[in-house]
């Protein structure tokens, strides 16, 4: 792995975003009657939709799990390990990859900045959300990737979700799911694909809303166990498409979830390890 694990996790880490920014790819909606897309003009309705999304949160404050870490697309390699992800909420979330048995890298991503460690060549990267500035224009930050990871609707811009905001998600019907979309956001548009039944996140397709800008940046939800009194996701995947490079994927399957929020919320990086820009890394890949 050596190298290419620190510099995939950056790569990964970083250009998802700015790639949505030029914003994967959305259920076929041209193959069968059965995905005709249906606009709900009823303001009270959509606001039920939503309302009925937003309440399937986690009241835990903290969650662990065992995790298999699967990534493609990034040096025209593939890279399968073990690892942990920790979320405590609004605090951090941190994924640490593993390699015999030991911790070889890391990526943790608090309120104020984003961390990369390669532990195998003791060095790190570490950036503000404002200086990355593809992750500032797609209104990614901590508290969107947050929400990501926890399977909940966010608003770009926004820590929490108020009952204002509940209001500002259109909703349209395609291929059998509620696609909540929020207005007003100028630059890229962010559909969240609900289950209308269990009422749980299965999908976020980002896209610009830009015609003339493509790629798409989505992150998908699957096998849902029962988990804090509500299904939650086991396995996630990010995928950055269309680009016109190589696609870019992040795979989770998570296993042995537990709700724990006890352990140390920030890493520390021994002086011994040489920081890296984000620049360096990504002229490395030619990025």
């Amino acid at each position: 792995m050596k190298c290419y694990l620190y510099i995939a996790l950056v790569a990964l880490t970083l250009t998802a975003c700015r790639s949505s920014k030029s914003a994967v790819k959305a259920p076929d909606t041209n193959t069968s009657a059965s995905t005709k897309t249906t606009h709900i003009t009823n303001n009270t309705a959509a606001l039920a939709s939503v309302q009925k999304v937003a309440a399937m949160h986690l009241s835990q404050q903290g969650v662990t799990a065992s995790t298999k870490v699967r990534l493609s697309g990034v040096g025209g390699k593939d890279l399968s390990v073990n690892g942990k992800l920790q979320m405590k909420r609004n605090n951090v979330i941190r994924l640490s990859l593993r390699f015999l048995g030991m911790e070889v890298g890391l990526m943790e991503f608090t309120p104020n900045d984003v961390l990369v460690v390669d532990r195998m060549n003791k060095q790190f990267v570490r950036a503000k959300y404002g200086e990355v500035s593809f992750l500032r224009q797609a209104g990614l930050d901590f508290y969107a990737l947050q929400s990501l990871f926890w399977n909940e609707l966010f608003i770009p811009g926004q820590h929490t979700l108020s009952a204002e905001g509940l209001g500002r998600f259109e909703l349209v019907q395609k291929a059998g799911l509620n696609v909540l979309t929020p207005k007003n956001t100028p630059k890229l548009a962010y559909h969240f694909y609900a289950d209308p039944q269990a009422n749980t996140i299965q999908r976020l397709q980002v896209r610009s809303n830009n015609a003339a800008e493509k790629g798409e940046f989505a992150f998908n939800y699957d096998g849902f166990e029962q988990f804090g009194g509500r299904p939650f996701p086991t396995q996630m995947r990010m995928a950055v498409t269309g680009t016109g490079k190589k696609d870019i994927t992040l795979a989770l399957s998570l296993s042995s979830l537990k709700a724990d929020a006890s352990f140390d919320t920030r890493t520390t990086v021994s002086a011994k390890y040489t920081q890296r820009s984000v620049q360096q890394v990504l002229g490395q890949l030619g990025m």
